[in-house]
C-alpha cells in the first residue's frame, strides 16, 4: 500500500462520505472506492459499514485510523528532514569530543537544532590531526579544542569559550606530595611536567605551561611522543607529574587499581578552557549553532547549580 492510500482512508474516515472525500482529495468517487476495497483486502477486514444513508468506521477502521496516522506522520517528517539536509548543509563538527562535560553539550545543543528545525551537526572525530589545520582546509566547519588566543587571531579564527576543566597532577604513589588532598601550581614549581607531543596535545600544553608562567617558574619537561588519547590517564609520572583534566573518566577507576594518585589543583588558573573555534567569515553563517551550544552550556550550568544547592 502506498503513503497516499493511508492519506486517502484518513479523509475518507474524517468526513465519512465518499463524495466529498474525493472531492477534497481531487479524485472520483469510483477511484477512492476502489483504492478503499484495496486496503480492505490488504487487512483483510472491513474498514468501513456502508448503506445508503451513511457511512461509519468499524472496529477495525478505527484501529488503521491510529497506525495509518502514525505512519503518514512519520513519513511527512521523514520528507521534511531529507529536504532540510539537502537544502541546508549539516555542520561537520570535529573536537575533543571524549570530554564528559562537552559531550553533554553536544547533544543537548542537538535537541535544540533538532527542536529549531535546523540542519543537522555530523560529528566525525579524527585522532593525531591538528584540529585548527582541518579548519583552514574546509574539512569541518567547527572545531571544539583547546586553543591559545594568540594562535587563533594569527589563523583567522574566532572562538566561543565553551567548557572550563580544572587541572589534576597524576603522580606516582610513592612521591612526596602523593599525600596531599589538593595541590598549587607553585608546589609543582621543582617538578617535572609530562609533555605529550602530537598535534592533540600540543594545545592543552600551552595551558599548562602558561599556568606555569603565571607563578613565576617554567616549567621542566619530559616530551612523550606518539600517544593514543585513550592512554593519556595510564602513562606513568615516573617521579614526575603528568596534568590532565579533571572529568576524564579513568581517573577514578586507576586511583583504586594503579600505582598513581590524582590531587586536584586548586588555582583558579589552573585549568584548560575548550573553545568552539570557527572562521571569521564564518562567524554569520555559523551563529545560530555557536548558539545553541552556548545554550546547552547555560542550561546545563544551571542545572548543576541547582542540583548543588
Amino acid at each position: 500500500m502506498s503513503i497516499d492510500q493511508y492519506r486517502e482512508f484518513l479523509e475518507l474516515a474524517h468526513c465519512l462520505n465518499y463524495t466529498e472525500a474525493a472531492a477534497n482529495l481531487h479524485m472520483t468517487q469510483p477511484a477512492l472506492s476502489k483504492h478503499i476495497v484495496g486496503l480492505e483486502k490488504e487487512f483483510g477486514g472491513q474498514l468501513f459499514a456502508r448503506d445508503r444513508r451513511s457511512v461509519r468506521l468499524t472496529e477495525a477502521g478505527r484501529i488503521l485510523v491510529g497506525a495509518a496516522t502514525q505512519m503518514v506522520t512519520a513519513y511527512d517528517r521523514a520528507r521534511e528532514g531529507i529536504a532540510l539536509v539537502a537544502s541546508d548543509d549539516p555542520v561537520r563538527v570535529d573536537g575533543v569530543l571524549f570530554d564528559t562535560q562537552l559531550t553533554s553539550i553536544l547533544a543537548l545543543a542537538t535537541t535544540i537544532r533538532n527542536a529549531e528545525g535546523a540542519a543537522p551537526f555530523i560529528f566525525e572525530h579524527r585522532d593525531d590531526v591538528d584540529l585548527l589545520g582541518l579548519l583552514d582546509s574546509d574539512e569541518v566547519d567547527l572545531v571544539l579544542a583547546y586553543a591559545h588566543e594568540s594562535t587563533l587571531a594569527e589563523r583567522g579564527f574566532l572562538r566561543r569559550p565553551l567548557v572550563t576543566v580544572s587541572f589534576v597532577a597524576v603522580l606516582d604513589r610513592t612521591h612526596p606530595l602523593a599525600k596531599r588532598e589538593t595541590l598549587r601550581m607553585e608546589d609543582l614549581r621543582d617538578e617535572t611536567f609530562v609533555q605529550f607531543i602530537d598535534e592533540y596535545s600540543i594545545s592543552g600544553w600551552r595551558s599548562v605551561e602558561e599556568a606555569c608562567l603565571n607563578h613565576g617558574f617554567s616549567p621542566k619537561t619530559r616530551p612523550i611522543l606518539g600517544r593514543a588519547h585513550t592512554s593519556y590517564a595510564t602513562t606513568p609520572p615516573e617521579g614526575g607529574v603528568l596534568i590532565l583534566q579533571e572529568n576524564l573518566p579513568q581517573l577514578r577507576y586507576l586511583q583504586d587499581i594503579g600505582s598513581t594518585v590524582a590531587i586536584p589543583v586548586t588555582d583558579e588558573d589552573a585549568h584548560f578552557q575548550i573553545d568552539c573555534i570557527f572562521k571569521a567569515e564564518d562567524a554569520e553563517r555559523l551563529a545560530s549553532v555557536v548558539r545553541a551550544f552556548e545554550q546547552a552550556r547555560d542550561l546545563i550550568a544551571r542545572h548543576e547549580a541547582q542540583a548543588a544547592r
